[in-house]
């Protein structure tokens, strides 16, 4: 998952079409891709689907849309006719208009990235046709619609030069993947464009890999998934149609069609190493609710075609990521920021926190907006007597005997209990747990069900460390942040203290482990406090189903595809994955850091562990086939730089021009 800092997201461009909000009739079908029929989904697994009443592998594209001349050449939006599981949204997750795209004197995003951000909202409803989707008023935040496309959807971005058919179409197309919290912009843009080429203010590199790679002649397409947290087999299913498409626009008079260079990036490899590892051969993974799920999901992936000539992953979390469940600072900056503020646009691994967590010491003033209690924080946790009530992320509190999540009460009692008013709760605002919730209706609704098949405790090989030394305070982001304000508001006025004195009770509590994070305190809730001593209180700061439960509820994602390598077929895997952690500011993790100066062991987002997997990519290779089309190499750059450095980018079309 490709953790985008607020100056390298979603981008985004007017569209000049006003076909999807203006009236007119939808453009018809350009284009249909018809194979086999796909398996059928067992009738009691059903309602996890969308619709799919007569399932083909195949797709249809439903129209175009041409932005304006400094952007993308042409984008197409595609509807896949196989069967997809059902993907849940929040406020954080859909798509966001020019209007809603986050703005202040600080982060100036919608001047630069909100006009990209209209492109792809706008491209999305060339199948809702909605007008809400050009502005104003917001589309309703329930149904399906622009903002949150179907998972069948996928859009299909054209470079320019590929769009005018002026690139080599002798030389092998590209098509690029996007990772979590992006979309196709950030490889075109990276640093956004308020379409003059102005990018936001500190970026040195205005355009992105798409430019260079159509500069070294190669035509060059890139997908915009519709929820950046979404389901991988889903997503693996919108890739298959993608290259189909791209295969399609390359037809030579014989019939034949080239293969195509496939390069994934963050969250996006996932997508890439189910379609090209043969899901439907996976291992079950058992005969749980949620393993029958992912069976069942994996069943409808088409089997890897010949059609990718190379693959290129570009720090792909192929054995996964427990990044949130280690760092309580940044499901607290989740929990604090505006929906569209894109460092918020994450899932919190937890279920329920303390109100005292929320950064403010009270109520913001009409003189002072405190930027960092927003969302289900603002308000919140400025007194004793707010401190101990709890802020629900999720209802859900447990499993039933088939392994399905159940609920005892509302999303909305639980938190009105805790002192929310009523009018002011929305199921959509609050929903933001990597589990999911139970909604009114009864079905279970998670936004991040990529992110829950993601999940995989990495302590095995990289333990949580001490980090009670104050040399840590610069570089851990808990050791900077967490620890400091959340120990200072709670000693305040000798009010209490927090329970955890190696700093390593509280980086393990969402683990699930027997520990958990807690704090003593004076001030009584007769809810919640969990035992006494003397005059003061002891109470748990928050709680959530852990790590087995994730992996559970994930079907055991990581599992099954670490046990499948990629097809042999393939002409060529090349790994690429940093090795430093990025420039100060932006890293995220850092607990593979032995001493503050040490080797970093992460790309300041995820362990090299699970980037550098070469080994799992090519299990069951030959050792000539290895040697000839296997490669893997680290480079000094982190993260958020990796898909946006010319160095790199010089690094893939060298590798693309030994191959042709």
């Amino acid at each position: 998952m490709t953790y985008a800092t607020c100056g390298s997201q979603r981008l985004l461009l007017r569209v000049v079409l006003c076909l999807a909000a203006c009236g007119s009739a939808p453009e018809p079908p350009l284009q249909t891709q018809a194979r086999v029929q796909p398996v059928s989904i067992p009738a009691d697994l059903a309602p996890a689907f969308d619709a799919c009443p007569t399932p083909t592998d195949g797709f249809v594209v439903i129209g175009r849309t041409l932005p304006p001349a400094w952007s993308w050449g042409e984008i197409e939006l595609l509807e896949g006719r196989h069967c997809v599981r059902t993907e849940g949204y929040n406020q954080r997750t859909e798509k966001l208009r020019d209007a809603d795209t986050f703005q202040s004197s600080k982060y100036p995003l919608r001047t630069y990235f909100g006009a990209l951000n209209q492109q792809i909202v706008d491209a999305f409803n060339l199948a809702y046709r909605q007008g809400c989707a050009t502005g104003g008023a917001r589309c309703a935040t329930t149904a399906p619609g622009p903002m949150r496309p179907e998972a069948r959807f996928v859009l299909l971005h054209k470079g320019r030069a590929t769009a005018a058919k002026t690139c080599l179409s002798s030389r092998t197309p590209t098509l690029l993947v996007h990772g979590s919290m992006q979309d196709a912009n950030v490889w075109l843009f990276p640093g956004g464009n308020d379409g003059a080429g102005g990018a936001f203010p500190g970026v040195t590199q205005k355009t992105g890999l798409v430019q260079h790679l159509e500069a070294a002649g190669r035509c060059v397409y890139a997908v915009t998934f519709g929820n950046f947290h979404g389901d991988n087999f889903s997503q693996a299913i919108a890739l298959a149609n993608a290259v189909a498409r791209v295969r399609q626009l390359h037809r030579q008079p014989d019939g034949s069609s080239p293969r195509v260079d496939l390069i994934a990036w963050s969250k996006g490899a996932l997508a890439a190493d189910v379609y090209l590892s043969n899901a439907a051969s996976w291992p079950s993974g058992g005969t749980r609710h949620p393993d029958r799920l992912g069976a069942a999901q994996s069943a409808q992936v088409p089997l890897y075609r010949d059609d990718v000539r190379t693959y290129v992953a570009l720090s792909g979390p192929h054995r996964g990521l427990d990044l949130n469940f280690r760092h309580p600072i940044h499901a607290l900056t989740i929990a604090s920021t505006p929906s569209n503020a894109p460092v918020g646009r994450g899932p919190m691994p937890w279920t329920y926190f303390s109100a005292l967590q929320c950064v403010t010491f009270g109520p913001d003033s009409p003189w002072f907006d405190n930027p960092y209690a927003k969302s289900v924080c603002e308000r919140r946790g400025g007194t004793w007597l707010d401190f101990f009530n709890r802020i629900y992320v999720s209802n859900v509190t447990g499993f039933d005997a088939e392994g399905r999540p159940r609920a005892t009460a509302t999303l909305k009692s639980l938190n009105v209990a805790e002192g929310v008013a009523a009018s002011q709760f929305s199921f959509d605002e609050y929903n933001l747990s990597l589990f999911g919730s139970i909604d009114d209706t009864g079905r279970h609704v998670s936004a991040y069900l990529g992110q829950l098949q993601a999940a995989a405790d990495l302590r095995t090989d990289v333990s949580i460390p001490r980090r009670d030394s104050s040399e840590w305070k610069d570089l851990d982001p808990d050791e900077a942040r967490f620890f400091p304000w959340v120990r200072a508001k709670l000693s305040f006025l000798a009010g209490g203290y927090l329970d955890d004195p190696t700093r390593q009770l509280c980086r393990q509590a969402a683990f699930g482990s027997a520990a958990p994070c807690t704090a003593w305190h004076v001030a009584y809730n007769s809810r919640h406090a969990e035992a006494s001593a003397g005059l003061l209180y002891k109470y748990r700061l928050f709680s959530g189903l852990g790590m087995d439960a994730a992996m559970a509820l994930g079907g055991h994602f990581m599992s099954r595809l670490t046990a499948r390598g990629l097809d042999p077929r393939l002409s060529g895997v090349y790994v690429l994955y940093g090795q430093t952690l990025g420039e100060k500011g932006s890293e995220y993790e850092t607990d593979a850091m032995a001493c503050p100066t040490c080797s970093a062991g992460s790309d300041g987002v995820l362990f090299h562990q699970s980037i550098a997997a070469l080994a799992q990519l090519t299990q069951g290779w030959s050792a000539s086939k290895y040697a000839a089309a296997a490669r893997q190499e680290g480079v000094a750059l982190g993260h958020l730089e990796l898909g946006a450095t010319p160095a790199v980018w010089d690094k893939i079309v060298s590798y693309f021009r030994a191959r042709d």
